[in-house]
């Protein structure tokens, strides 16, 4: 378990949030694929098609699931999907290989976000943002990893996220309908102090306040995954990003 001053911030102070956040229920999936259905569907129509139904990641070891639901009336708020390199490649490692300085490490990706349109848009974004870092803390993870397309991917600089590359270079990924998106990371260990240097306005809401509305006490435990086959993880990487590079996804 996690103590006081580990960065999950129950060192200062406690904030309740309007809604909850957690690993989503079985019987819950129905109302993520309807959100993150909506969400794409809006700028990416032929995406939003796509994600019409579960997808398998949705329900394998290595994945998790985080949903925000309202306290008020139990509505979805927003959703968001973690893959580890435990036992797969990222998603992104089908359209581009990761630099050598990610060799060998433990990433966690950061996929499918989707928020509800509303007031709270950007808390929940927020709530949802706290809990992919805190669940790399608890998982022990090197480095967080997320794509995003113009103009998201300003957000992610907003977060003192960078390229892992060529800087502000777009690549067609293969798991977000080919759509050109910058692959960015932050080191899970190098974020709070970067953040507290900076000064950044999200620092206390995201590393120095206990918000007990955010519990990822469901998530499954990676520690007896990690295989550290690396190497064989990137060769693998390699040749589905060879396969997978020239689909192009149509309509169901």
């Amino acid at each position: 378990m996690n103590k006081p001053g580990d960065g999950m911030g129950r060192e200062g102070g406690v904030e309740r949030l309007p809604f909850h956040v957690r690993i989503a229920k079985r019987d819950e999936l129905d109302d993520v694929v309807r959100l993150r259905s909506a969400a794409y569907g809006r700028h990416l129509p032929e995406m939003g098609l796509r994600l019409a139904q579960a997808e398998a990641a949705d329900f394998e070891l290595g994945c998790e699931v985080f949903v925000a639901v309202s306290k008020l009336d139990g509505s979805l708020l927003g959703t968001l999907r973690t893959h580890a390199n435990a036992l797969e490649p990222l998603p992104l490692e089908a359209s581009l290989v990761l630099p050598e300085r990610f060799q060998h490490h433990r990433l966690v990706e950061a996929t499918r976000l989707s928020v509800q349109a509303g007031t709270n848009a950007s808390l929940v974004r927020n709530a949802l943002f706290k809990a992919f870092y805190q669940y790399c803390l608890s998982q022990r993870i090197d480095w967080m990893v997320l794509t995003g397309r113009r103009p998201i991917d300003r957000l992610y600089d907003g977060l003192l996220f960078t390229d892992v590359a060529e800087t502000g270079a777009y690549h067609p990924m293969a798991h977000i309908g080919g759509v050109p998106h910058r692959v960015m990371s932050l080191s899970v260990s190098d974020a709070d102090p970067i953040w507290r240097e900076a000064k950044h306005p999200l620092y206390e809401f995201t590393v120095k306040t206990w918000h007990p509305d955010i519990d990822l006490s469901g998530a499954r435990d990676l520690a007896s995954a990690w295989s550290g086959e690396q190497a064989t993880r990137s060769n693998s990487a390699s040749r589905r990003m060879q396969a997978l590079l020239p689909l192009q996804f149509k309509a169901a």
